[in-house]
């Protein structure tokens, strides 16, 4: 299952700036551990700003509720999550659509 995954730190830090920068950086070393695993296709940080995005490629809602929150600093940010459908599911579901409208002819 693919999800999109939005980030933001909402204010200030809420640690002092080097606690937070460490934080920050196990952090990310955690990411690159997912996306090594194929756990994260893809990411990004906001240019200019205290977020990213991430697309995580998971076998359930829990696996990524599992991997997020294990995730230092974690409960500091705000997160938005949508399930994504993946190019060839949408595919799918066009022919299906199109052969269903034919078959009510």
């Amino acid at each position: 299952m693919l999800y999109f995954v939005k980030e933001e730190l909402k204010g200030e830090p809420p640690l002092p700036l080097k606690q937070w920068v460490e934080l920050l950086m196990k952090k990310t070393e955690t990411e690159i551990s997912y996306q090594k695993q194929g756990k994260i296709l893809a990411q990004g940080d906001f240019a200019g700003g205290k977020g990213g995005c991430y697309i995580y490629d998971v076998e359930s809602n829990e696996e990524l509720h599992k991997l997020r929150s294990q995730l230092p600093a974690h409960a500091f940010l705000d997160t938005e999550v949508i399930p994504l459908v993946s190019l060839e599911q949408m595919l799918g579901m066009f022919k299906s659509f199109l052969a269903s409208m034919q078959e009510s002819k």
